[in-house]
């Protein structure tokens, strides 16, 4: 499964739609995740993805990393 893949997956789960229908290209917060979730949904990256800096990605999220797409740079930086 790529990296896309899982991700759409994860923010699938906090949204009634099915994974193929999320846009990385999207803004995540208020069109997928609300706010108060984040610490949930930095939690569910940090188990897909283990080498990801947890407290950074939890003081990012939903300000330098906005879109999905952003999130998949960084994942692909650390599977290299």
């Amino acid at each position: 499964m790529k990296n896309e893949e899982k991700l759409q997956k994860i923010i699938a789960a906090y949204t009634p739609l099915d994974y193929s229908r999320i846009d990385l290209k999207k803004v995540i917060k208020d069109n997928y995740i609300a706010a108060e979730f984040k610490l949930n949904f930095c939690d569910d990256i940090c188990i897909t993805w283990r080498n990801i800096n947890s407290t950074q990605l939890r003081n990012d999220m939903f300000v330098k990393l906005k879109k999905g797409e952003d999130i998949i740079k960084i994942v692909k930086y650390i599977a290299e």
